[in-house]
């Protein structure tokens, strides 16, 4: 046998060159799948990617959700012109709002992806397209607190979620979600609503205690004792180096005192449904209710026994009572009273 250039084969080496045929054959072929496998992964990291942007989302969704939704609660109360929520309806209205919230918040991200990546998407079984306007349902999120200054927003683990595109299909489950809320930094309807000078005070939580490891708190109000002031009630009392840079109290931890939900509800502690681990006190500066109180002046100034006009002793130093900070921060305000309660509770002392 002769090629086209004068080479004579023979029949042996004719047939060596089979083989090579062969192998060109199949590696051919070989190219063709490797292509088509790896178009199918892209577009299967795709399809996963997708679900898994909608997962890691939902976290900071809920978080966001939480939070506005907690904020309007202190504002329907504040400008309803203090009308409270009844009793477990606050808790209700945060959680219904949160969903609310979160079905906006998932269906807007859900068609962005679609529109991006070229999928259907399924979140709780529901085809998300441009007419859905709900995809989680009462159950599906609910709200529970556990500190004072902040609570958590649940989504339940297992809601199906579905990617679809062609025949190609990512179906998987949504994970318990909890996501922290705080609170800090809102106006406290309580304490707004029930002095008729409408004093206005922001959460925010005083920065010189902590809990111990047994869970008692621990104050430090009374770690330097001054001629006119304990350090640090002092600073609790006046606000010290607080963001709003004025003089307002901040909060603490206090297992005798309310949540969040109590005070938008206006709840007393004895009413309070909220665990311990997430009640909190302030302390009530000047005297709002002076009128109300007649002849007797010497009211505690923790805010849910001054509400409900529970009698104080006055703390001194060197037989001089202590007094509140005034509107310039000095300590001439009104004599800081506070019940034997409270000075066992806050592990303060009637004389220094």
């Amino acid at each position: 046998m002769m090629d086209d250039k004068g080479y004579a084969f023979t029949p042996l080496a004719f047939l060596l060159i089979i083989p090579v045929m062969l192998i060109a054959i199949s590696y051919g072929n070989i190219v063709n799948e490797i292509n088509m496998i790896s178009t199918i992964a892209i577009g299967g990291d795709v399809t996963q990617a997708t679900a898994s942007n909608i997962i890691s989302s939902l976290d900071k969704g809920a978080s966001d959700a939480g939070r506005r939704a907690s904020y309007n609660a202190t504002r329907l109360v504040i400008d309803m012109n203090g009308t409270f929520f009844d009793t477990g309806q606050s808790k209700k209205y945060v959680e219904d709002y949160t969903i609310d919230i979160m079905n906006n918040y998932t269906l807007e991200l859900c068609r962005g992806l679609q529109e991006q990546s070229g999928r259907q998407i399924y979140v709780n079984d529901i085809l998300v397209t441009n007419s859905t306007d709900q995809i989680f349902f009462p159950g599906d999120v609910t709200v529970d607190q556990e500190d004072p200054f902040g609570f958590y927003v649940n989504i339940k683990g297992g809601i199906p979620i579905k990617v679809v595109e062609n025949n190609q299909t990512f179906e998987g489950t949504i994970p318990t979600i909890r996501a922290y809320v705080s609170i800090e930094g809102m106006e406290d309807p309580y304490i707004w609503a029930n002095n008729k000078f409408r004093t206005s005070t922001i959460i925010y939580k005083f920065p010189n205690y902590y809990v111990s490891s047994t869970g008692n708190p621990e104050y430090h109000f009374d770690d330097s004792v001054e001629p006119d002031r304990l350090l640090y009630l002092w600073d609790c009392l006046a606000g010290t180096g607080h963001p709003s840079n004025l003089i307002r109290s901040y909060y603490f931890y206090d297992p005798y005192g309310l949540t969040f939900f109590d005070r938008l509800e206006n709840n007393t502690p004895e009413e309070s449904e909220g665990p311990d681990s997430a009640k909190m006190s302030t302390f009530i500066l000047d005297d709002p209710l002076w009128t109300e109180h007649g002849d007797n002046e010497m009211i505690s100034c923790i805010d849910h026994e001054y509400f409900a006009g529970e009698p104080g002793i006055a703390i001194k130093i060197n037989n001089v009572p202590i007094r509140k900070p005034d509107t310039n921060g000095n300590p001439f305000g009104t004599i800081f009273y506070i019940s034997p309660e409270y000075i066992s509770r806050l592990g303060l002392q009637e004389n220094y």
